[in-house]
C-alpha cells in the first residue's frame, strides 16, 4: 500500500515521548492515499533526496496537501536525505534553509545510512511537539466542579 509504521520513544531529559512514524510512499500516485493519514497528526516530517532535484521540486505540493488535509498550524520538518552522497549533490543546502525560511519549516540535512543528523532532528521536533502540547495546555479552559462549602449542621 506504500505505508510504514513504527513508533520511536526519544528521552528528553524529564520525560519520554513517543513518537508514531509513519512512512509513506513519495510518489504521486500515492498522494490521494496519504491525505487520509494526515487528518490528525501532531507534526509532519517531509523528506528529499538532495542528490535528485525533482525530489526537492515535489516537496512544495506535498506541502500544500498537508496543509489542505491538517488545515492547523501544526510543526512541519523538512529533511534533505543522503548527505553522505555530497559528490552527487543536486540540491544546495542554501536551497534547503530557502525553502525552509518561506515556509516557516524545521530543516536539517540528514544521512539514513551513516545516521548522521537523524536523532538531532526527531529530538528536535519531539521537543517542538511539546512545547505546543504545553502551551495547549495552558490555553485550554480547565472545568472543574466548584469547592462547594458544606453547611454546618444546627443541633
Amino acid at each position: 500500500m506504500g505505508v510504514d509504521y513504527s513508533v520511536r520513544t526519544l528521552n528528553l531529559g524529564d520525560i519520554n515521548v513517543a513518537l508514531q512514524l509513519w512512512d509513506t510512499a513519495g510518489q504521486e500516485r500515492y498522494r490521494s492515499i496519504t491525505k487520509q493519514f494526515f487528518r490528525r497528526v501532531d507534526g509532519v516530517v517531509v523528506i528529499y533526496d538532495i542528490t535528485v532535484e525533482e525530489s526537492f521540486h515535489a516537496v512544495r505540493p506535498w506541502l500544500c496537501n498537508i496543509q489542505e488535509a491538517v488545515g492547523d498550524d501544526i510543526p512541519i520538518m523538512v529533511l534533505g536525505n543522503k548527505m553522505d552522497m555530497e559528490s552527487e549533490r543536486e540540491v544546495s543546502l542554501k536551497e534547503g534553509h530557502r525553502l525552509a525560511e518561506e515556509s516557516h519549516l524545521i530543516f536539517y540535512e540528514v544521512s539514513a545510512y551513516t545516521g548522521y543528523n537523524i536523532m538531532e532532528s526527531l529530538i528536535h521536533l519531539a521537543r517542538v511537539l511539546r512545547e505546543t502540547e504545553d502551551h495547549e495546555k495552558e490555553i485550554t479552559v480547565q472545568l472543574s466542579t466548584p469547592h462547594v462549602k458544606k453547611k454546618s449542621c444546627c443541633k
